[in-house]
């Protein structure tokens, strides 16, 4: 008798709880209704996002996200972007479970992801590329990766493409590490002899320390980048593909790939279709 009278108390109170959550929900159709924007990032992955010396998020991802957020503004409502920093390997799920509303952490903008989740039109061309040290034997093709210590960041492509090597035969030894600075730190100390990462990433790297690191490979994939939104959220993704387009209107864009890429990429064409390593 008490445990059926605990069963039926446990059961109504669930009922409150799911009736209480479907209704948060229901208010929170709108991620942007409160005025911010909340934007997960992995700031471990320089030049996209990443910390300065005062421990301030800084990079292309972070102008962008900022800029977006300015784009969404109205005359009625201003919009500011909220960051969090967390680990890439559970940004996604992060994600899923409302901790922010988008993720822009230089995603790419995979098939896979796109059945999961509702991307962005891509806003940035990317690709793999491996990196070598400078005085030391010069990887450019895939297959010369076989037999030799190759790092990653865990999570990214190029760690899927590693991985997807291995299986068809690739005899790397594939060390994951969990920044992409950890990494060009082993490349420097001799721990491994090769990285595979986006070419942003190792251009920031390489021109750094040219003596040190250089790019030996031509893009090996084709992966362009999307800012990720959940599923649902349809609307705030068409709203977002909005302000990029916004921002390529009125030079926006162009000043921050000028800025942390040398270059304005306004008119850049990016081809959409991914390639992956062979």
């Amino acid at each position: 008798m008490k445990k059926k009278v605990m069963a039926l108390v446990l059961a109504l109170t669930l009922v409150s709880v799911v009736g209480l959550a479907a209704g948060c929900g229901s208010k929170k159709s709108d991620p942007l209704a409160d005025g911010v924007l909340k934007i997960g990032t992995n700031a471990e992955y320089t030049p996209m996002e990443y910390k300065d010396k005062n421990d301030k998020l800084v990079g292309f991802d972070i102008d962008f996200g900022n800029a977006i957020a300015k784009e969404l503004s109205t005359k009625n409502k201003k919009i500011k972007a909220s960051w969090k920093d967390t680990s890439f390997d559970g940004i996604f799920n992060g994600l899923n479970s409302g901790q922010y509303d988008c993720i822009i952490a230089g995603v790419s903008n995979t098939s896979k992801r796109q059945k999961s989740f509702a991307m962005s039109d891509s806003y940035l061309g990317n690709g793999i590329v491996i990196v070598s040290r400078t005085n030391g034997t010069q990887a450019t093709k895939a297959d010369q990766l076989n037999g030799q210590k190759v790092g990653v960041q865990l999570e990214t492509t190029a760690d899927y493409a590693a991985k997807a090597m291995k299986k068809k035969g690739n005899t790397m030894t594939l060390k994951e590490f969990d920044s992409m600075i950890d990494a060009f730190t082993a490349l420097q100390s001799g721990q491994i002899d090769y990285i595979m990462t986006d070419k942003p990433v190792a251009q920031f790297y390489t021109s750094k320390k040219p003596d040190v690191y250089k790019i030996s490979s031509d893009i090996l994939s084709n992966e362009p980048i999307a800012v990720v939104c959940r599923k649902q959220d349809t609307a705030l993704r068409d709203k977002i593909n909005k302000a990029i387009k916004d921002m390529k209107k009125d030079g926006t864009y162009g000043k921050l790939t000028k800025k942390w890429f040398g270059e304005d990429m306004t008119n850049s064409k990016i081809d959409d279709v991914i390639k992956t390593i062979d």
